[in-house]
């Protein structure tokens, strides 16, 4: 068989997620041309999907041997320095392949994105920008601008760059694209009424674009209109009846905001079904099956998440919650830490793995993982509060009143819970400890 055909079946066998059989399919194609830079490039683009970075490293230093103008190898080569969180080298190659073809749109893309990931907006937006002086109609480019900038959390120019990509589109696609990116833009800029209408307007020019549907839930939701966002999950179901996105925004819906959880679960299980690799549906059906007690099939789900990404976070984080409600110490460390591997500055993940240590009565070691999930988050209230009742157990009541207060200030209402607490109970009758009771039950 000729080198061309293997090529051919090892692409659309890495199409369909196989890498092993593609790279097999890649490797036999070297066999036959092992001179040839496609074939090289072709079994390190393989090796990469596969995690072999420093193998994949060398086949993609031999195709730029062989073929030193061509971009390929230096996307690669950018690839695995992104695996490896090499910074100086991902800029580096990817303005290596700008150079070597400045019309090849995807070193901007990537080289954008990255900035965009790092915090650096100014340079994410002067990248796509250097591509845009020259093609400023290109609305992929656009779209690929604004949601940069708006996962960096850069919302009026990621709003610019959709409505450029709304005058630039070419297809209906594309237009309904960048229009509800549009509204996205316009809700987190907080212009409500403006991102409403936005949405509605999407909606009414085509029923079944699911994403509208879903984006408008989100930002009733997220405005505190928690009836029309219902309505609007449900509206979207009704009209795209086989999307598992809105099953899933509704199942996450009634989860949060004290709907009826049978039919949560319900909504959970079909998303699952029609899109079962999708990382997001199987943790809400976690949390649904948690939610109806089912504490062995939430375990499940998330076991589930670890086979498809086994570095998620979350799924390590909620397994780490749930076997350490179990009392199973060493699995639940394991969890957290895999999760804080991925995520170092979670407060909720770290504030979780210091719950293990406080339950063991280790509390110098609870209070260095609390004092690390504030300076993540110093508002975050749980670890206030842990950090008042372990100065309380310490019998530094003055410090654990401190922290309390903090806590409060931050959101704390469990007034029943600091009420029973033991370490709490030489402070019953003391009169700031009683006014931040008062002030948590009443909600202050």
């Amino acid at each position: 068989m000729d080198h061309r055909e293997l090529i051919e079946q090892g692409e659309a066998l890495a199409g369909e997620g196989l890498i092993e059989e593609a790279l097999e399919r890649f490797e036999q194609a070297l066999q036959r041309a092992p001179e040839n830079p496609e074939v090289v490039e072709a079994v390190g683009r393989a090796l990469l999907g596969l995690g072999r970075l420093e193998e994949a490293e060398a086949s993609f230093l031999d195709a730029l041997e062989m073929d030193p103008g061509w971009v390929a190898p230096r996307m690669g080569l950018a690839m695995v320095a992104m695996r490896r969180d090499e910074p100086f080298k991902i800029v580096h190659h990817l303005e290596r392949a700008i150079e070597a073809d400045p019309e090849q749109p995807d070193a901007y893309v990537e080289l954008g994105r990255y900035y965009g990931l790092m915090g650096e907006p100014l340079l994410a937006r002067a990248t796509f920008e250097r591509w845009l002086a020259r093609h400023p109609d290109d609305a992929d480019m656009l779209i690929n601008a604004g949601l940069t900038l708006f996962d960096a959390g850069d919302y009026a120019p990621a709003l610019e760059f959709f409505e450029r990509a709304v005058e630039a589109a070419e297809d209906a696609e594309q237009r309904l694209g960048a229009l509800t990116f549009r509204a996205n833009a316009l809700d987190m800029l907080g212009r409500y009424e403006e991102a409403v209408a936005s949405y509605e307007a999407v909606i009414a020019e085509d029923p079944q674009w699911w994403e509208a549907h879903a984006n408008l839930g989100i930002c009733h939701a997220r405005s505190g209109h928690l009836r029309e966002a219902e309505a609007a999950f449900r509206r979207g179901l009704e009209a795209c009846p086989g999307s598992p996105e809105i099953r899933d925004e509704l199942a996450a819906h009634l989860l949060a905001h004290g709907g009826d959880v049978r039919e949560a679960l319900s909504l959970a299980e079909e998303a699952v079904a029609l899109g079962s690799d999708e990382i997001r549906h199987l943790y809400t059906l976690g949390e649904a099956r948690l939610a109806n007690g089912d504490e062995e099939g939430a375990i499940e789900a998330y076991r589930t998440v670890l086979r498809l990404d086994p570095e998620n976070p979350e799924a390590h984080l909620e397994l780490g919650i749930l076997h350490d409600r179990r009392g199973e110490r060493e699995r639940a460390e394991r969890h957290f830490v895999e999760s804080l591997k991925a995520d170092p500055g979670n407060p909720r993940t770290l504030y979780s793995y210091a719950n293990v240590y406080y339950t063991a009565g280790e509390l110098e070691t609870a209070e260095e993982l609390l004092v690390r999930a504030l300076a993540a988050d110093p508002g975050y209230s749980p670890a206030l509060s842990a950090l008042a009742s372990i100065r309380a157990r310490r019998g530094e009541y003055a410090a654990s009143l401190d922290y309390l207060e903090k806590a409060i200030e931050a959101g704390e209402r469990d007034a029943e819970h600091f009420k029973r607490a033991l370490e709490f109970a030489p402070l019953r009758q003391d009169p700031r400890f009683r006014r931040l009771l008062s002030r948590m039950s009443e909600g202050d």
